[in-house]
């Protein structure tokens, strides 16, 4: 990119940076919908050139006023790159962890009548006061077989978030267990640590259906199996850098009221 067009990317994003700082809450609100709706974000993350998603289809009315100018010089945008087959995960070694995650964000899935109370999101730099839930399933096509899972994120002051994995292939039920439980521990904290949130103020409320994972979490029953053990110990260092954290046992149909599988 030749000095002049970056000078010229450079102001255009200032100008949208500077757009956004005007909107209302409300907006703010609206706008991250969109976003989210149009797979830009994953969940906090904004996807541009790895997905060649040009960032200007983000800035359109009513929730970002464009000028005349900005509209009659904006720049034919580029046409997707075709997507990428998926990746042959490699054979996970006993004793070693070993994870291929992809996934995406459904925005508004299925809610249990009880689904904890919407609060107020917290401040910059804050965590909620209230705890956050994950609540996690996963399981595989043949046992072993294609792994899969999904987690339900609720954060306080927002709506419930439903992110759904693909996992390799040649995993058991019990890794994929495992492995979305780790999943959506990773998220929350790397989500704390983006709005330079203290993940030690957090209380996490974890909820799955499976006895295996949460007994061998709380060290009421014993891991024997090396792959297993290796999940363990990364669910439990992760777990280690939040203030408090609850795994509960629940109803195979309670994951299924939630999580809609």
């Amino acid at each position: 990119m030749s000095p002049q067009s970056e000078a010229n990317v450079n102001r255009k994003l200032e100008t949208i940076v500077s757009q956004i700082a005007d909107l209302s809450p409300g907006q703010r609100r609206q706008l991250l919908r969109q976003l989210k709706a149009m797979g830009l974000l994953e969940p906090e993350t904004l996807l541009s050139d790895r997905n060649a998603l040009p960032i200007a289809l983000a800035v359109q009315p009513p929730l970002l006023a464009t000028s005349a100018e900005n509209r009659g010089s904006r720049a034919k945008e580029p046409a997707a790159p075709p997507a990428l087959p998926p990746q042959p995960a490699d054979k996970p070694q006993p004793g070693s962890y070993h994870s291929p995650v992809s996934g995406h964000v459904v925005v508004g899935g299925p809610q249990s009548e009880d689904a904890p109370p919407t609060a107020m999101s917290p401040l910059p730099g804050q965590a909620p006061e209230q705890p956050i839930q994950i609540v996690f399933d996963g399981g595989s096509r043949g046992n072993p077989g294609q792994g899969y899972g999904s987690y339900a994120l609720d954060w306080p002051g927002q709506a419930r978030q439903i992110v759904q994995l693909n996992f390799g292939d040649q995993v058991t039920n019990n890794e994929a267990e495992y492995d979305t439980l780790i999943a959506g521990l990773e998220a929350v904290r790397k989500r704390l640590l983006e709005q330079k949130a203290d993940p030690k103020s957090v209380t996490l409320s974890i909820w799955g259906d499976s006895q295996l994972v949460c007994n061998q979490v709380r060290g009421d029953w014993r891991c024997k199996e090396p792959r297993l053990q290796a999940r363990l110990k990364k669910a439990r260092a992760l777990l280690s850098a939040f203030g408090r954290a609850t795994l509960n046992y629940h109803p195979r149909k309670k994951s299924v009221e939630i999580l809609g599988h």
